[in-house]
């Protein structure tokens, strides 16, 4: 038997679920040479990597080869931990929850920015729309259209609602990505119609989520549609981009910089024109989030600042 085009599903110790239209879900190991190969990362290995492996006499898959990244998504909370969490993605979807708990404008753009950094397009989703008013849900969807986003409102209680979502999502490999108790669990079950994720209800003391992943995997859908889900974090760290980076990766500073007469340079000094719209002009809620990822790059084991948006092993079956 030959080798067999494979996606990586879910990693689990030194095992790997794997898994093809042919074969649909396997338990594989990686071949000797590649467990002793340094990559520089965590995992040699992340969910969404493309390989190659073969069944061998005792009925075991063998990895043997890692095929090339389309891309990856990366977040580095430490200057020594760089942690790849997916690869080959079609789209990023940042999930958002409107309300308990509710999604600091913060966290969302710094996932804005790291996807920014691997060129991966953004679809941000906002969850429990049940749960405000017609208004709140035009201003959110309003203030991030205008910088250019893709947006989405959903009620994780209607199949009705999250119809648009199926249709945006169909054909695409997709990471989601939230906070704890954003609803992502449920999503997937809703797009799966049948539970594969342990959903958990927010925590009435706190109105913070409980954690109900706890590593990333991948799930295969109709027409080609795979969904990758991720354990909820509290912050994303964005320690691997240089401040060149970040600034860029803001819409609006990004026009401004278009239009810089000076060559090569991006020095971000005093009479910089991204600088002096950030004095001047930008949004007070954007500047806070640049001025606090900055902050992280200067000093990554600073206590975040919490602003919110109105002020300012899982088992498969």
């Amino acid at each position: 038997m030959g080798k067999e085009l494979f996606t990586i599903a879910r990693i689990f110790g030194a095992y790997y679920e794997i898994y093809s239209e042919g074969t649909s879900y396997a338990r594989a190991v990686l071949k000797g040479k590649l467990r002793l190969k340094d990559s520089g990362e965590r995992h040699p290995f992340v969910v969404g990597d493309m390989v190659l492996a073969e069944k061998t006499s005792g009925e075991e898959w063998i990895i043997s080869e890692r095929m090339e990244r389309k891309n990856y998504l990366t977040r580095k909370s430490d200057r020594g931990d760089s942690h790849v969490l997916c690869a080959n993605l079609d789209q990023l979807a940042i999930l958002a929850s409107c309300k308990d708990p509710e999604t600091k404008p913060g966290f969302i753009d710094r996932l804005l920015a790291a996807a920014y950094h691997t060129q991966i397009p953004p679809l941000i989703i906002f969850t429990k729309k049940d749960l405000i008013s017609e208004e709140e849900i035009e201003e959110r969807e309003v203030y991030y259209r205008e910088l250019g986003y893709e947006v989405m409102t959903v009620s994780l209680l209607s199949e009705e609602s999250i119809l648009p979502l199926w249709e945006r999502i169909r054909g695409k490999r997709t990471f989601l990505c939230g906070n704890s108790g954003v609803g992502k669990s449920t999503l997937m079950n809703h797009l799966h119609k049948k539970t594969v994720q342990r959903t958990n209800l927010v925590s009435g003391s706190t109105k913070k989520g409980k954690h109900t992943t706890t590593n990333s995997f991948a799930l295969f859908l109709e027409g080609n549609t795979v969904l990758i889900d991720s354990p909820g974090v509290k912050e994303w760290g964005i320690l691997h981009m240089t401040p060149v980076e970040l600034w860029e990766s803001f819409p609006e500073l990004r026009k401004i910089k278009e239009t810089c007469k000076e060559t090569y340079c991006c020095e971000l000094g005093s009479e910089c024109s991204m600088r002096k719209y950030l004095n001047d002009s930008m949004d007070e809620t954007r500047k806070k989030s640049l001025e606090s990822m900055i902050e992280s790059l200067e000093n990554p084991h600073r206590v975040t600042r919490r602003d919110h948006w109105a002020k300012s092993v899982t088992k498969r079956h």
